[in-house]
């Protein structure tokens, strides 16, 4: 199965408890004026990237990674590695039997901010081939 959509927003929240990172077919500002059942019923496409951490010291798992898709039910290995390729006009990742195409249309810094995080915040899940 392929997956494939144009970026129109990405979001990326590098906070204290984690990093998430998503690229939407959509903007997130026009869900104010969506209905609840509009919401719930969403055709949005999406991507997310998600790492998190341990809310205290105690706890053993430090990171925890989360990937998903709206188009997918399928989860990725959380033990493998997952290969993200990046241009400035498209990124592609291969997950389980599936490939998602997500069409780019970034700034330069906004390209620039997306590999620095995807490579510093993710690099023990991530590997990002820049072409």
């Amino acid at each position: 199965m392929e997956i494939n959509f144009q970026c129109i927003e990405l979001t990326i929240q590098d906070e204290e408890l984690g990093c998430t990172v998503i690229f939407s077919d959509s903007r997130s500002a026009d869900d104010q004026y969506k209905t609840d059942e509009e919401i719930m019923n969403s055709v949005e496409k999406y991507l997310l990237i998600q790492k998190t951490y341990a809310e205290d010291e105690y706890e053993y798992d430090t990171e925890c990674y989360h990937l998903e898709s709206s188009e997918s039910n399928e989860s990725f290995d959380p033990f493998g590695k997952i290969n993200i390729n990046v241009t400035k006009e498209k990124l592609e990742v291969n997950l389980i039997g599936e490939k998602v195409i997500i069409g780019l249309n970034l700034k330069k810094q906004e390209l620039e901010k997306l590999l620095r995080i995807l490579e510093t915040k993710f690099h023990e899940k991530i590997t990002v081939n820049k072409k």
